[in-house]
């Protein structure tokens, strides 16, 4: 595995035959393309596959709960080894590095729950694969940003903008991009010095698929409309790196983090950063492989673990890429993919190489390519401003899940973690056929997705019981009182579901035990309860039909003689 701004990783063109990636080099350039594509084909197929990970050479030192930063000291120092990086604090992690023999005798320190090695992670980029993407085709009839009208985007933003906010864990970004510039509301570096910055592109364009401003006249829309970004800038993707991202994100109001990286064995330091994130709600999308395998790789493999066919099982969102024939784009599979987005065009090499976005106004290392390679030719214009470019991979379909999480959350705030994942999987396109290995649960729909946390009730019902203080029993043995509820939404733009039941509950003075149920109404009005003489106390609890139970009142809604 290499670190961002690497050329390396499989191109598109090693799961075609030689003979139409050769194909695809004669349209784009003649003789001269041809020869380099042959030679770099032949390169790509003698090569070992990239690794998804490789270990950085430090360790995780994972403290039990109660363990002090003077006795975690202590025990790195009984145990030979020495601190490297500034760990992470509120996680209980704390960064060494040593000999072997060290990190053995530090796993046996009294106050050490785990040492675990630390991974570099890699991004989930576009294959750098020069004779496919050297060209910026046009095609016909198609529209730049084809995939949000395609995942119904337009309906989510009729209901929700702005207010969202997408943590995005990154290359950096470059914010003064005029799509960009006033999006981000908290930024930090880790492993870098300056978060406001972006020399590989990645995050750049992966900020600008999430919440590139919307509706400004200038460039491209994007998923979450012009929705605010948290930015963590962490070029190599290490562990602490991404712990400590997690962390700054979930801290600053993040109502998702986007990662759009992977690959290797899972961490039980990286479980102790997913744990944080959903303790407080946080919606955590991981990009899946871009190879067609059934293993995502960590952190994909930690959020949802073999069990995506599942709907109520996993912690975060699991995303693979389809493109624009909604098929999955050779790209990861299997039981632990949540569901897909768009994140490619096709595998002609006519087409758009992958999806338009905002990109950083200097040279990158994929556009300058290797020796006897192309640059990706993925820059684009939009109206004269070059600072955009195309890109494909599950890099690109993880941040338009993580904005529709983030629509969703701020749409209907009092959903639980759980009920946003539910939603989303669910709304998802062809969701209604179930899961299935290819696609998940299915292609991203924003509009349903946005639609459903509408209708998604989670405000219970409130109804009182009125009656005079003194009633007398009718000819047929029952007094009447009056019934009241109203189901009413949480909040603006939301949908209630509606009274489904009412009880009534009584208890007669004096009595010992709880309040009994003596009566089930299916509306509001006036009720006959059949009661002895004597005094009563009694009260209403109403329950809607998406289940929301009101609570049981302090005191007696009513206080009743009831007499002959």
């Amino acid at each position: 595995m290499a670190p961002i701004g690497s050329s390396a990783g499989r191109s598109r063109c090693e799961a075609r035959t030689a003979r139409s990636c050769l194909d695809g080099a004669v349209r784009t350039g003649g003789t001269r393309l041809l020869a380099i594509a042959a030679a770099a084909l032949a390169a790509a197929l003698l090569a070992a596959p990239a690794h998804a990970a490789e270990p950085t050479g430090r360790h995780l030192v994972l403290l039990e709960e109660g363990t002090g930063a003077r006795a975690a000291a202590a025990a790195i120092a009984r145990a030979g080894a020495r601190r490297d990086g500034r760990g992470v604090p509120r996680l209980g992690v704390v960064t060494v590095t040593g000999p072997a023999a060290a990190i053995r005798a530090l796993r046996r320190q009294p106050g050490v729950e785990r040492v675990v090695p630390e991974y570099r992670r890699e991004l989930r980029r576009e294959p750098n694969d020069p004779a496919w993407t050297a060209f910026e085709p046009a095609a016909q009839g198609t529209e730049m940003q084809w995939w949000l009208r395609r995942s119904n985007f337009p309906e989510a933003w009729d209901a929700a903008t702005g207010e969202a906010t997408v943590a995005i864990i990154d290359s950096g970004i470059d914010a003064s991009h005029p799509d960009l510039a006033g999006r981000v509301v908290a930024s930090a570096a880790f492993g870098a010095q300056d978060a406001l910055r972006d020399d590989d592109g990645h995050g750049t364009h992966v900020s600008g698929l999430a919440c590139a401003a919307s509706d400004n006249g200038i460039g491209v829309a994007s998923a979450g409309f012009d929705c605010r970004l948290i930015v963590v800038r962490a070029p190599e993707l290490r562990d602490e790196d991404i712990l400590n991202g997690i962390v700054f994100a979930a801290d600053r109001g993040a109502d998702a983090i986007s990662m759009s990286f992977g690959g290797g064995p899972p961490s039980a330091a990286l479980e102790r950063g997913i744990e944080y994130a959903v303790a407080r709600g946080v919606v955590l999308v991981a990009a899946a492989s871009n190879e067609a395998e059934q293993d995502q790789g960590a952190p994909a493999s930690q959020l949802q673990p073999g069990d995506a066919a599942n709907l109520d099982a996993g912690r975060g969102l699991v995303v693979t890429a389809a493109d624009r024939a909604d098929r999955r784009a050779g790209t990861g599979y299997g039981p632990q993919i949540s569901l897909a987005a768009y994140g490619f065009f096709g595998a002609g090499a006519d087409e758009p190489p992958g999806l338009l976005s905002t990109y950083p106004g200097q040279l990158t290392p994929r556009e300058l390519g290797g020796l006897g390679a192309l640059g990706c030719g993925c820059r684009a214009r939009v109206n004269g401003d070059s600072r955009y470019a195309y890109l494909q991979g599950t890099s690109m379909a993880a941040p338009q899940v993580a904005a529709v999480a983030a629509l969703v959350s701020r749409v209907n705030p009092d959903l639980s973690l759980r009920d946003k994942l539910r939603i989303i999987k669910q709304s998802a396109r062809r969701a209604g056929a179930g899961w299935e290995p290819e696609l998940g649960w299915g292609i991203l729909d924003a509009g349903a997705a946005v639609a459903a946390a509408r209708a998604a009730d989670r405000t219970a019902p409130a109804s009182v019981l009125r009656s005079g203080r003194r009633r007398r029993l009718d000819r047929g043995g029952a007094v009447r009182v009056r019934v009241r509820a109203a189901d009413r939404p949480g909040r603006a733009g939301l949908r209630a579901a509606g009274i489904r039941s009412i009880d009534v509950y009584a208890k007669r003075h004096g009595a010992r035990g709880r309040y009994r149920r003596i009566r089930r109404l299916t509306r509001a009005g006036t009720a006959r309860l059949r009661l002895r003489p004597g005094v009563w106390r009694l009260y209403a609890r109403a329950t809607d039909r998406a289940g929301n139970r009101e609570a049981v009142p302090r005191r007696p809604d009513a206080v009743v003689r009831v007499t002959r």
